[in-house]
């Protein structure tokens, strides 16, 4: 028969069935009539191989498969398998993340990895902004969030802060930023610095003795070490003085 036909018998392409024998895996038939006449032992070999496709096999083992004793194929069987499993598991996650993707377009949340008060309170800190200066300072602040979010660097819980800040009070602080952190001497960024530990402090409120019990200098440094690698000089500097801050406070927290 015709390379068409044999095609149509097992459910491939003639081009699959092309591939198959330039790889190997399947003889070049005899020549009649100016065409190449496949027999039955043709079609039963390329079932054969799209079976094991379908089994999910790869096309550069099947050829050592096909002509191996059961016995033999063992490991490649297995190791194979695993290789499933572990396709599983990422699609499996990859449906997690697709429904929480889903979730917040049907509510009209952006879609970030932020969580949604941390979205929430950026997204009104920018509608408030004074000016566009401002409004460059809180999106920068928002792309480092999302950073840190995505990264996994972001310490659990840190949602709270954003939950309930006071967004007028941090466009404010935000504001004073944007007017120059590069122009500020030492004396204001530690006053800066103070302000905004003792606002994260407000913000979460009871919650913030047990976050002070879970939360590790490590957890601090994490964070502010990428806050330091994509910040300007100025950014870097007050980033220094928060961490000093905060670490200070965490102490004090945890001490009493």
């Amino acid at each position: 028969m015709r390379i068409r036909r044999l095609a149509e018998l097992t459910g491939t392409t003639v081009r699959a069935v092309r591939h198959h024998r330039s790889v190997g895996l399947l003889d070049v038939p005899e020549t009649r009539d100016a065409w190449r006449d496949h027999t039955l032992e043709h079609v039963a070999r390329v079932g054969r191989i799209r079976w094991l496709l379908g089994a999910g096999l790869p096309l550069f083992a099947i050829g050592e498969i096909l002509d191996a004793t059961p016995a033999s194929v063992v490991d490649d069987l297995r190791s194979t398998l695993a290789g499933i499993d572990e396709q599983i598991l990422g699609l499996q996650e990859q449906r997690r993340g697709l429904r929480v993707l889903l979730d917040a377009a049907e509510r009209g949340h952006a879609l970030t990895p932020m969580p949604d008060a941390a979205a929430t309170c950026c997204a009104h800190m920018e509608a408030n902004a004074p000016d566009e200066r401002t409004a460059r300072a809180i999106r920068a602040e928002r792309d480092f969030v999302e950073l840190a979010c995505y990264r996994g660097d972001m310490p659990e819980g840190a949602e709270l802060i954003f939950a309930h800040l006071d967004p007028a009070t941090t466009v404010e602080a935000l504001a004073a930023c944007g007017r120059g952190l590069d122009a500020m001497d030492v004396q204001q960024i530690e006053e800066t610095a103070r302000h905004i530990v003792a606002r994260m402090v407000t913000a979460l409120g009871e919650r913030a003795g047990s976050m002070a019990r879970e939360l590790t200098a490590g957890d601090i440094d994490k964070v502010h070490d990428l806050f330091g690698a994509t910040s300007s000089h100025g950014r870097r500097e007050l980033g220094e003085a928060v961490r000093r801050h905060l670490k200070a406070a965490l102490g004090e927290r945890q001490a009493s």
